[in-house]
């Protein structure tokens, strides 16, 4: 596979973005539960604030009405009194008052009898609603609620007394009536709280209920695109569950009858082509020991067939190991290896001198667990790939750290564009500018799945001088 810059036209595939991708960050299942906690806490904040509206208005005309019951009641006995001319102080003596009121009595412009309430001096008719000082003025009945000197609300109550010129007014202090509102207030709130809580609770609960069918049908997808092609759907005992679970597995035993007739295709024909190419190899042998008897067309010729015959045997095993690896069927046999020792015989092998390759303080005796023929293959392709399409190798780098041990292999080429960094390691990807250089297009890709097997992880991107650069990282022994 040519490092190079491929077909520029040619655009990497694009994932299609949702309007609810991107307009939310929040999962499906957060967002149930949201909208059950807002559901739930919106319906007691209804019924709740319609209930403590309710009982507010209740309570406010209950306590007036027993307010202005008393006052009536206590105007009377009032009145009754002054006819009978009893003395000033005693006026107010055994008056009914069930709502710690205090009262007064005022006869023409004089306060004749009065009581304080928690010492504080008391009222007059100056510190009265000037609308209920009007009322009782012109002799009509009144109530209203104001402020009481010490900030508590209060309910006056005035009575007219015309028959012996004088007013009764009794003040019903509704600090208690308050206090119950705000407790019946508090209790509401709670309500709301403690409802958005289970709301929340019982919405989790639920979007885990419904959405373990989809994580299922997800994780299924994961573990069919991991290769194991065996996975598949269990009923759920809902006629609708089961339809998709039925339907899902009936796609994937459709992939997989696929998968495994198109593996076994490949397998095959690599298989099968393996005994002709061989005898084309002896013949193509003979006929390149008989050249300097031959003329100079044919000769060429014989060139030519030598050539395309090895690319395609090259071309043929790559295919052959290719389909083991996709049919699950590629041997492996790890070890703990010092990568750098490994790296350098099989630079030794590929005859590169030994000052094209740096081995970090850090990465001398750095062992990975390895197949060691695997790896192998996956250094010789990436060698084969510099020097066949990138004016060869400027440097075999090998790092470690903590975790991870590092192989890079750097080029002489043009680099790679980021747009081209994912399909170089495709099969049979190869660039505009290669056409006319031998190759199958397979040397990357086998690499990467070599890599795969080996738990590793293969990348390409700019080298600091110029040209690709290619990262083969493997876990730490």
């Amino acid at each position: 596979m040519n490092t190079s810059e491929s077909n520029a036209s040619q655009k990497p595939a694009t994932k299609p973005v949702t309007k609810a991708a991107r307009t939310s960050r929040l999962s499906l299942a957060t967002r149930l539960a949201l909208a059950w906690s807002l559901g739930a806490g919106l319906i007691v904040g209804v019924v709740g604030g319609s209930s403590y509206f309710f009982v507010r208005r209740y309570l406010i005309q209950q306590s007036e009405i027993e307010s202005s019951n008393q006052a009536y009641v206590n105007a009377s006995v009032v009145k009754n009194r002054l006819r009978s001319n009893v003395k000033p102080g005693s006026l107010l003596t055994g008056l009914r008052s069930e709502s710690r009121s205090f009262p007064f009595v005022q006869f023409d412009g004089d306060v004749l009898d009065m009581r304080s309430w928690r010492g504080i001096a008391p009222l007059n008719t100056n510190q009265l609603p000037v609308t209920l000082t009007k009322h009782l003025a012109q002799g009509r009945a009144g109530r209203q609620r104001f402020t009481l000197p010490d900030g508590e609300v209060g309910l006056a109550v005035g009575v007219p007394m015309p028959a012996v010129d004088a007013f009764y007014v009794e003040v019903f202090p509704l600090g208690g009536l308050d206090q119950i509102l705000r407790r019946i207030a508090q209790i509401v709130i709670a309500g709301m709280v403690g409802a958005i809580a289970f709301g929340a609770a019982l919405g989790g609960w639920t979007a885990r209920r419904l959405l373990r069918p989809v994580a299922q049908v997800a994780e299924a997808a994961e573990a069919l695109a991991a290769g194991q092609l065996d996975t598949r759907l269990a009923e759920e005992g809902d006629p609708d569950l089961n339809r998709v679970a039925a339907s899902f597995n009936t796609m994937v035993d459709a992939v997989q009858r696929r998968i495994e007739r198109e593996e076994r295709f490949a397998s095959d024909v690599s298989h099968e082509l393996r005994t002709p190419l061989g005898v084309m190899s002896a013949a193509a042998d003979v006929l390149t020991r008989r050249k300097p008897e031959m003329p100079e067309r044919a000769a060429q010729a014989v060139d030519v067939i030598t050539g395309q015959l090895t690319k395609v045997s090259a071309m043929v095993l790559d295919l052959l190991e290719i389909a083991r690896i996709d049919a699950g069927v590629a041997d492996i046999h790890l070890e703990s290896c010092d990568v750098a020792a490994l790296t350098r015989r099989i630079m030794e092998g590929h005859e590169l001198p030994a000052t094209l390759m740096e081995v970090e303080p850090a990465a001398v005796h750095a062992a990975a667990h390895l197949d060691p023929r695997r790896y192998e293959q996956i250094v010789r392709n990436l060698l084969d790939n510099a020097r066949k399409y990138a004016g060869g190798v400027t440097v075999v780098r090998v790092t470690a750290d903590r975790r991870f041990v590092s192989v890079i292999v750097e080029d002489n080429g043009p680099g790679v564009p980021p747009a081209e960094r994912q399909r170089v390691f495709e099969r049979f990807a190869r660039g505009r500018s290669t056409h006319d250089v031998p190759g199958t297009g397979l040397g990357l890709a086998l690499a990467s799945d070599q890599a795969e097997l080996l738990k590793a992880v293969l990348s390409v991107d700019d080298a600091p001088g110029g040209g690709a650069r290619f990262t083969l990282r493997m876990t730490r022994a």
